[in-house]
């Protein structure tokens, strides 16, 4: 078993990455169904699952005091307050 260590899930962090980019590829865009092996996940749905999987990453990275591996650039929606 390896030691748990921010490098280590930096290399988990780019297997995913690897993963995900040569998944996207062979994805279609629509969410498809095949009778032999079942669903066949679209685009958005590979970069959903690696999105998950990246999240976990920075999570175990936070719990351990370290520097997230992970950015997630997606800023909140921000609603201005109305005037009376």
């Amino acid at each position: 078993m390896t030691t748990l260590t921010r490098a280590s899930l930096l290399e988990r962090a780019s297997a995913v990455w690897q993963k995900m980019l040569d998944d996207v590829l062979k994805a279609g865009v629509k969410r498809e169904w095949n009778r032999f092996v079942g669903s066949v996940p679209s685009k958005n749905d590979v970069v959903r699952a690696a999105q998950a999987d990246l999240r976990v990453l920075n999570d175990v990275a936070l719990a351990h005091g370290w520097d997230p591996v992970y950015v997630d650039e997606e800023e909140p929606i921000k609603l201005g307050k109305i005037k009376k």
